[in-house]
């Protein structure tokens, strides 16, 4: 599933560098072709829907990008097919296909006015309802006196166009028995930037073909197909679908628009879950902050001298009163030099500063041999020096141990 669909619109770290480094000259272009294409507007607004006015405007597109190369016309005027259908891989295309073969696009989505008219939808009644939008379209099909065909997309959701096609609704199918089936690919120069992603819509997709140099699109206008009498809406979807995989070059799938939805609301689900996760961690919760606050004062009681702050800093990492002594002791965290309990300025210590209890202990317990490591003997070796500091260390942390376990009636 995931193979379908692009996530990102940038395929490597690489491009979203060279982006970077683009971006003024892209926003520059932007701007520039911005007031070009308000002249396209003007030109469809003047202009009555007919080959000349599309020439007209692919030529404008052309300027500001947009390229349109048609590979293969294999259209017969002898089969005039009042439907339409392509794969569909941006939100783009239907504007592509218009300039190609001057046509009307259905709005699915119930836009405004403005949005019609801007990316050249036409209304169908979507907002009265599906059974209104189809026998509106219908009804538009079977009237003679209407000349251009409508362009409908029988996977009714975009892909990436390179790993396979969707299952396709069986409706466009129904609307007529002459069918003209084209293909549509599109590349970018000179950064292979997707047109499309999972979740764009068609602003995005069209400020990106500004931004970048160049957009081509590849079109195949396929012989058109004619629904046999024995057969069936479903078996000609699907022999349709067949044409345009092999023309494609990618395999048919299973996944419908439905899948896609599902896809995405997983995609998102799995997102929130994975920030609740990561503010749970950076963010305990009051029960665990009373009970490190707790545990730190226990610890506190054994190294008086260590700051509350450095005690509960470790805690929450190693939830262990033992660890956490035995880390402090081993000079395995920073304390802070004269510090209050307030502070939380680290400077390393590599001996950390221990109570005076512990101290006692430590000089009654070490033996004759060891008590040549004390503080008033420096040995000359660097082997003396290190056995003096991991014997005492040794000894430190058994002995606050000691004073914790009695402290608090462990055995």
């Amino acid at each position: 599933m995931d193979r379908l669909f692009d996530i990102s619109r940038f395929p490597d770290p690489g491009s979203v560098v060279l982006t970077i480094f683009y971006f003024p000259f892209g926003l520059v272009l932007v701007i520039i072709r911005l007031f070009i294409a308000l002249h396209g507007l003007l030109v469809s607004c003047i202009l009555p829907k007919s080959a000349a006015t599309s020439f007209i405007l692919k030529s404008i597109f052309a300027v500001v990008g947009i390229h349109i190369m048609v590979q293969e016309d294999k259209r017969d005027e002898k089969k005039k097919a009042k439907i339409l259908v392509a794969n569909y891989i941006s939100h783009l295309d239907h504007m592509i296909i218009d300039f190609i073969q001057p046509c009307h696009t259905p709005d699915y989505q119930g836009l405004s006015g403005f949005e019609q008219w801007v990316f050249a939808y036409k209304n169908f009644g979507i907002s009265k309802g599906t059974d209104t939008f189809e026998k509106n379209i219908k009804e538009y099909v079977t009237d003679d006196n209407n000349k251009f065909p409508v362009l409908l997309w029988p996977e009714k959701t975009t892909t990436n166009g390179r790993k396979g096609l969707l299952k396709f609704d069986k409706f466009p199918f129904s609307c007529s028995s002459i069918i003209q089936p084209m293909t549509i690919q599109a590349t970018r120069w000179p950064l292979d930037v997707k047109v499309t992603t999972l979740t764009s819509n068609r602003w995005t997709d069209f400020f990106w073909s500004m931004f970048f140099p160049y957009t081509i699109f590849k079109i195949k206008i396929l012989p058109a197909m004619e629904k046999s009498a024995d057969e069936s809406v479903e078996e000609f979807a699907d022999r349709v679908r067949e044409k345009l995989s092999s023309t494609l070059k990618v395999r048919m799938t299973d996944y419908t628009f439905e899948d896609k939805e599902k896809y995405i609301k997983r995609l998102d689900s799995e997102t929130k879950q994975k920030k609740a996760s990561s503010n749970k961690k950076t963010k305990p919760n009051p029960a665990e902050l009373a009970e490190v606050s707790k545990m730190a004062q226990q610890v506190k009681e054994v190294l008086p001298e260590t700051p509350l702050s450095v005690i509960e800093k470790d805690l929450l990492k190693t939830k262990d009163i033992d660890r956490t002594i035995s880390n402090i002791l081993e000079g395995k965290i920073v304390i802070p030099r004269n510090a209050s309990d307030s502070s939380i300025l680290s400077v390393p210590s590599s001996i950390p500063e221990v109570s005076q209890e512990i101290r006692d202990k430590v000089n009654t317990q070490v033996s004759p041999a060891q008590q040549k490591y004390s503080a008033h003997y420096f040995p000359k070796s660097s082997s003396d020096r290190h056995q003096s500091f991991e014997e005492r260390k040794k000894i430190m942390i058994e002995t606050a141990r000691q004073i914790y376990m009695e402290k608090h009636g462990l055995h």
